[in-house]
C-alpha cells in the first residue's frame, strides 16, 4: 500500500510539473505593471476554482516525499523564524539534495527575500528546475505577473501567486484573485502566518482597513518579531484610531533593525495622528538624516510645520519639493492650506486648488480645501459654492463632520437659512457635537424665527457642561431672544463678574441689545471692544449705528477693522466699498 501511494503521489506531481512547463511566461509586459500569466486549461479534477481538497495531514502534500512534518509546517507558516528553521533541517551537502527539497529550499530563500528582507538570510542557494508550478508562480511575481496557472493543488501552489502583491502595485482584478488565493490558501491553513499577513497586505491595498487590521492581527499572533509585519499592522491601527495599540506594536520591533527607518516613518505618522507634533518631527527629522532626498517625507515636515503654524518653514520645503514635483496631490492641498491660512491670499488658494481639482477631480482632500475656501470667501471654486463642494464628499463620506461644517458656513454666508437649518440640525444630532455648532443652530434657528428650538438646545447643551463659554453664549443668545429685557439683563450680569476677556467682550456685545439709549449702547460696544479689540461683531455693530446716523467716515472706520479681521468675506468688502463711493 506505502508503494501503490508513493507512486500515486510521484506520478501526480510528475504530471503537474509537465502541464505548467510554460508557468508565468507572457510576452514583454510592460514594466511597473501587473499581467497574468498564461492560463494552461485545468483537468476536471484539479482547477483553480475547485482546488483539489487535501487532508489536514502534510502527509497529502505533494512536495513532501521524505519531508517531515515539522519542515513542511514552517515552510507554510512562513514566518522568518520558520523558514530559517525549516532550512536548517534540510541542510546537506548540496549534492545530496532531492529535487523536493530543492524546491523547497528554493521557496523559503525567495521568501525570505520577498516578504522578510529586513531579515538577513543564511538560506543555502541551490540549483532548481524552475519548470513547476511552485518556482513559477514564485518568478512570475518577481516580475510583478500574478500566475493563475498553478493548478491549486495544495497549499503553496495556492498561497504563492499572492505574493506578487509585495512586488508589484497590481489591478483591483489582481487585488480580487490574490484574495481569493489567500483565502483558499487559508481552508488548507488557516494558521499560516504567511496566508494572514499577505491578506494584511491585499486588504490594505484595497482600503478595507478594517479586514487589513484583522488578518494583521492574526499574522501578529502568530509571529510578532518581524519588523515588515509590525509596521504594516501599526499602520492600519493607527489609520483605524487605535494610536496607542500602534505604538505598542512598533515598540516591539528592534532598534537595531536594517528596517529602522520604516519604523521610525511609522512612528512618525503615529505621532502625527495622536496631534504629538514635535514627536512627530523629530521622527520625520531622524528619518531625512538618513535620507535627505525622502520627497515624500520633506513633504510631511511641512505638514507638520504648517500644524505647528510654523509657516514661514513649511514654506521652505514646499518650495524645495515643487522644484521636484509641482503636481502632487498632497503638495497642492498643502500649499492651497497655506496661501489660504497664512498668506490670506484667496486668489493664488483658488488657483492652486483649482490646478489640484482638474488634476485629481475626485480627491476628497482637494475638495475639501475647495469648500473651505468657498465657506471663506463665499464664492465659487471650480464653479462650485461651498455646499455642493462638500457634498461631493459627503456623497462618499456621509460622516465627514466637517464637510458638513464648511457646507453650513457657506450656506450661512449666503443667507441660505432653510438648507443651513437642514445640516445643522444634522451637525448637532452627532455624537461629540462642539460648542460653536450650538451656537451656530441656535443663531439659524433666531433667524428662521424658531425661537423656542433656539432656546431649548441652547438649554440642553449648557446644562451638560456649564463652564463651555460657547454653550454659555448660545444660552445667553438664546434666553435673550424669549425672555422679558430684566430678566436677560440679571443673567447676563450674573455672569459678567467670573469671565474671561472674550466671553465678557460677547457679554457686553449682547448686552448692548437691551440697553434703551445710544449711549449706552455705544458705552457697551466701547466696553466690548476693550475686552477683546477684536470682536467683529461689535465693530460692525457700531459699524451699523453710525451708518444709520449717516455718519459714514465713522462707520467706515468701524468697518475697515472688520476687513481687516475677516479679509475673504466678500460681502463684507461689497459694504465697505459701498461706503467708499458714499464718502467721495
Amino acid at each position: 500500500m506505502l508503494k501503490e501511494s508513493f507512486w500515486k503521489i510521484t506520478g501526480f506531481l510528475i504530471a503537474v510539473s509537465l502541464a505548467f512547463t510554460a508557468c508565468g511566461s507572457t510576452d514583454n509586459p510592460e514594466k511597473g505593471t501587473v499581467v497574468e500569466a498564461p492560463v494552461v486549461p485545468d483537468s476536471d479534477e484539479v482547477t483553480s476554482e475547485n482546488p483539489t481538497k487535501l487532508s489536514g495531514s502534510v502527509k497529502d502534500k505533494t512536495l513532501n516525499y521524505k519531508i517531515s512534518d515539522e519542515v513542511m509546517f514552517d515552510i507554510e507558516n512562513g514566518s522568518s523564524e520558520s523558514l530559517k528553521r525549516a532550512a536548517s533541517q534540510l541542510k546537506k551537502n548540496s549534492a545530496d539534495y532531492s529535487d523536493n527539497e530543492k524546491i523547497l529550499l528554493s521557496i523559503a530563500k525567495n521568501l525570505m527575500e520577498i516578504v522578510w528582507p529586513s531579515v538577513p538570510s543564511d538560506i543555502p542557494t541551490v540549483s532548481v528546475d524552475n519548470n513547476n508550478p511552485y518556482m513559477g508562480a514564485i518568478n512570475s511575481a518577481k516580475n510583478g505577473i500574478f500566475d493563475s496557472s498553478t493548478g491549486n493543488v495544495d497549499f503553496l501552489s495556492t498561497i504563492l501567486p499572492a505574493i506578487v502583491v509585495l512586488t508589484s502595485n497590481p489591478s483591483e482584478a489582481v487585488l480580487q484573485k490574490c484574495e481569493k488565493c489567500i483565502l483558499d490558501a487559508q481552508k488548507i491553513n488557516s494558521k499560516s502566518m504567511l496566508a494572514n499577513y499577505l491578506g494584511g497586505v491585499v486588504y490594505e491595498k484595497m482600503g478595507d482597513s478594517s479586514n487589513a487590521e484583522r488578518f494583521y492581527k492574526l499574522a501578529y499572533e502568530n509571529s510578532s518579531s518581524e519588523t515588515e509585519l509590525s509596521v504594516a499592522y501599526a499602520r492600519v491601527l493607527s489609520k483605524n484610531g487605535n494610536q496607542e495599540l500602534a505604538s505598542k506594536v512598533l515598540s516591539s520591533v528592534s532598534s537595531t533593525s536594517v528596517n529602522d527607518i520604516q519604523v521610525l516613518k511609522q512612528n512618525a505618522y503615529i505621532a502625527y495622528e495622536k496631534n504629538d507634533l514635535q514627536a512627530a518631527e523629530e521622527y520625520v527629522a531622524r528619518v531625512l538624516q538618513q535620507n535627505p532626498n525622502d520627497l515624500d517625507f520633506v513633504l510631511f515636515r511641512a505638514k507638520i510645520f504648517i500644524g505647528k503654524n510654523d509657516y514661514i518653514h513649511a514654506v521652505s520645503l514646499l518650495d524645495m519639493y515643487a522644484r521636484q514635483n509641482d503636481t502632487n496631490l498632497d503638495y497642492l492641498v498643502l500649499r492651497a492650506s497655506v496661501q489660504l491660512d497664512w498668506s490670506k491670499n484667496t486668489t493664488s488658494a483658488t488657483e492652486t486648488v483649482e490646478k489640484a481639482l482638474r488634476l485629481y477631480p475626485d480627491s476628497e482632500d482637494a475638495l475639501m480645501i475647495a469648500a473651505k475656501l468657498s465657506s471663506t470667501t463665499d464664492a465659487p471654486v471650480a464653479g462650485k459654492y461651498a455646499d455642493e463642494l462638500a457634498q461631493m464628499v459627503l456623497d462618499k463620506n456621509p460622516k465627514n463632520t466637517q464637510a458638513l461644517s464648511y457646507a453650513l458656513e457657506g450656506l450661512i454666508l449666503r443667507e441660505n437659512w432653510q438648507n443651513a437649518y437642514e445640516i445643522s440640525t444634522k451637525l448637532i444630532n452627532m455624537p461629540n457635537v462642539q460648542g460653536d455648532s450650538i451656537y451656530r443652530h441656535v443663531n439659524i434657528c433666531i433667524h428662521l424665527g424658531k425661537k423656542t428650538e433656539a432656546f431649548e438646545v441652547a438649554n440642553n447643551a449648557y446644562n451638560s457642561n456649564k463652564k463651555d463659554e460657547a454653550l454659555i453664549q448660545s444660552y445667553v443668545y438664546a434666553y435673550t431672544q424669549i425672555y422679558s429685557r430684566d430678566a436677560s439683563l440679571s443673567l447676563i450680569n450674573s455672569f459678567m463678574d467670573s469671565s474671561s476677556s472674550k466671553m465678557k467682550s460677547f457679554l457686553y456685545y449682547r448686552r448692548s441689545y437691551l440697553q434703551r439709549t445710544e449711549d449706552t449702547q455705544l458705552a457697551d460696544l466701547r466696553s466690548s471692544l476693550i475686552a477683546n479689540p477684536r470682536n467683529s461683531d461689535a465693530l460692525f455693530r457700531l459699524y451699523e449705528i453710525y451708518y444709520e446716523k449717516k455718519d459714514y467716515r465713522k462707520a467706515q472706520y468701524y468697518l475697515k477693522q472688520v476687513v481687516a479681521i475677516k479679509p475673504n468675506d466678500s460681502s463684507i468688502k461689497k459694504l465697505n466699498d459701498t461706503l467708499t463711493q458714499l464718502i467721495k
